[in-house]
């Protein structure tokens, strides 16, 4: 094991002097992640921000590395095709490649459009974000871009994708790492119902939670689980049981 101290000064020194050439304090970064007006909202009228808050994210801080085919619905237009696109996870923002924005990108935070798709490969079939308030046991409550796994129904099944970076662990007494530095890309499923469609619930894959879904349905679902032999920890299983509820809610439970 090697010594870290050095390193561990070099990466905070590092850091701090990245935030300084961003021009964007600590505040501006937290709104921006958490989806809430922020002091930096004329960021693509500022090249040098702009530049440096994207030149500090990792390849790992994107949803795809690289740039995609996709679209984008303005809060007040209609949706439109883009030659590319690439979500930063670290900063939770889209960025566009648009040769009239100042440095050739365009960047919209949370609460700048309705949707987006990207498609991650050629053939692939696009993968739709829309924006959403939500509560989270873990991060709070914010508003920001979600992946929809399904898109018709009383039932949507929600993605968020963050990114951490998580420090080395240290052993102080051997000054040696226990634990490497961390980069993570971090999903956390939420669902949203009929009754507020714009609001997403963090939701945990166990049957308790889903039975709580389900509501009236619930022992129609059990059922029909136990029946396919479906697995509530399974994020596939749990998709096959909210198309299937999906297709009953219409009806009123006996």
């Amino acid at each position: 094991m090697k010594p870290v101290l050095p390193l561990l000064f070099a990466l905070s020194l590092s850091a701090s002097s990245a935030l300084a050439q961003a021009g964007m304090s600590s505040y501006d970064m937290a709104d921006v992640t958490r989806g809430r007006p922020m002091s930096a909202r004329n960021l693509n009228m500022s090249t040098a921000n702009k530049e440096a808050a994207i030149a500090g994210t990792p390849a790992l801080g994107y949803y795809n590395q690289g740039w995609n085919a996709g679209t984008v619905q303005p809060l007040d237009g209609e949706k439109g095709p883009v030659s590319g696109v690439r979500y930063n996870l670290k900063l939770q923002w889209l960025e566009v490649q648009d040769a009239t924005a100042p440095g050739g990108i365009r960047v919209y935070p949370s609460g700048t459009l309705k949707s987006f798709t990207l498609v991650p490969a050629a053939g692939q079939a696009p993968h739709l974000f829309r924006e959403y308030k939500y509560s989270s046991t873990r991060t709070g409550s914010g508003r920001g871009f979600m992946e929809e796994l399904n898109r018709t129904g009383d039932v949507r099944l929600l993605v968020r994708h963050t990114f951490e970076e998580r420090a080395a662990e240290i052993n102080p007494a051997l000054n040696t790492v226990i634990r490497p530095a961390q980069q993570l890309h971090v999903t956390t499923l939420f669902y949203t119902q009929a009754a507020k469609p714009d609001f997403a619930g963090e939701l945990t894959l166990d049957r308790r939670n889903m039975m709580r879904v389900f509501k009236a349905r619930a022992g129609d679902m059990d059922a029909y689980a136990k029946y396919k032999g479906l697995d509530y920890s399974n994020l596939n299983d749990v998709l096959k049981m909210v198309e299937h509820y999906n297709t009953l809610a219409a009806t009123p439970a006996e």
